[in-house]
């Protein structure tokens, strides 16, 4: 997949994708029909109340004679901030990390969501780079790996190989074995027991990279060098679904303007290899803490950073035993850079920036699949 007549190939697909893609779950008139091979993104749960705590309710964008889902507003976060990354440890949101003003001043901040209880408490700061991170759960552990440490006010800082795993246990982060080379943006996600990262950019901070690297973390400490990813890019999301590790969507370079790509590619650790799978419905990049595997087994993308460097509300959602997307009624406002997740029968976003620059503290909650 890495000639010129694939990535037309992919183009092309994406653009006829977009054409019978529409909102699944709303009968909105201002959106297209779904086409007939397209399940429905939600299923009516009429037991199920849209109670984020005190949230506030705006269905403005739910289906009238749809499936039941609606948008509220909840807790915002204790900061503003875009592009931080995140995992769903114990039912709840960790994010961290991220840009923290318009000027890309960042923060080693953890904030952790409830969505329970609609409330926010402090985590673990962190210990090492603050945006651009790889990020997985394992267990009550979180791992972050490389990124870029410092802030980009006056130059781009550097990336770093390190990588961190904050113990439960032990409430106290430790190094664990570094990458094979320095990096940040990547996709990645855990696949069963192994940390998956591929893509992103290389350690000078600006070129793409296809490599992709994986640890075993019910094994020894140590990553090993996998078949790298077909068409090298960054700022994609990453996620893990039916024994497979998918690489979503992403740009070329810091082309944020017109380099992003729709390309989707799995990759199988059984036959080592990697398959083009459907493409995201309009490329996009700006979306790794807002890529996520739902509990059914699809893959949820909120957001993220169009053409022209536009955020985006759409909420897709990717089936991959069928291989196709569909939508759940978009974002009440626009978000690139998001920490989002499905928690129980709830889809939680939160930060990122509706217009590219500015940081958002805002949290919405989906309610209910």
């Amino acid at each position: 997949m890495n000639g010129r007549s694939d990535q037309t190939a992919r183009a092309t697909a994406s653009a006829a994708l977009l054409i019978v893609m529409v909102t699944a779950c709303s009968s909105s008139a201002s959106r297209p029909q779904v086409g007939a091979e397209t399940r429905a993104c939600v299923t009516h749960d009429v037991s199920a109340t849209a109670d984020a705590g005190g949230a506030s309710s705006n269905g403005a964008d739910a289906a009238s004679t749809g499936p039941a889902f609606t948008w509220m507003t909840a807790a915002p976060n204790p900061i503003a901030r875009f592009e931080a990354n995140g995992a769903v440890v114990g039912n709840e949101l960790w994010v961290i990390g991220g840009f923290s003003s318009k000027d890309l001043q960042v923060t080693d901040r953890v904030d952790i969501y409830d969505p329970a209880a609609d409330s926010w408490r402090p985590g673990p700061s962190l210990p090492g780079a603050q945006t651009h991170i790889a990020v997985v759960a394992f267990g009550d552990d979180v791992i972050v790996s490389g990124g870029f440490v410092g802030a980009f006010t006056s130059a781009r800082p550097p990336t770093t190989d390190a990588v961190w795993r904050w113990s439960a246990a032990a409430a106290t982060w430790s190094m664990g074995p570094p990458l094979p080379t320095a990096g940040a943006a990547f996709a990645s996600a855990l696949l069963g027991t192994t940390f998956q990262i591929a893509g992103g950019l290389a350690a000078d901070g600006s070129s793409d990279s296809g490599a992709h690297y994986v640890w075993d973390l019910a094994g020894a400490p140590i990553w090993t060098t996998a078949a790298a990813l077909p068409d090298p890019r960054n700022h994609g999301g990453g996620a893990a679904a039916g024994g497979l590790f998918y690489a979503i969507g992403g740009r070329h370079g810091w082309n944020e303007s017109s380099g992003d790509v729709a390309d989707v590619d799995s990759y199988d650790p059984v036959a080592a290899s990697w398959t083009s799978r459907a493409p995201i419905p309009i490329a996009r990049s700006e979306i790794p803490g807002a890529t996520s595997t739902m509990e059914d087994g699809r893959i949820l993308v909120i957001g993220g950073s169009l053409s022209g460097v536009v955020p985006s509300p759409d909420v897709l959602v990717y089936d991959p035993a069928a291989d196709a997307w569909c939508a759940l009624p978009r974002l009440p406002e626009p978000r690139k850079g998001a920490v989002a997740a499905r928690i129980g029968s709830r889809i939680v976003v939160t930060t990122g920036s509706p217009t590219s620059v500015e940081p958002s503290a805002s949290t919405f909650v989906g309610c209910c699949l």
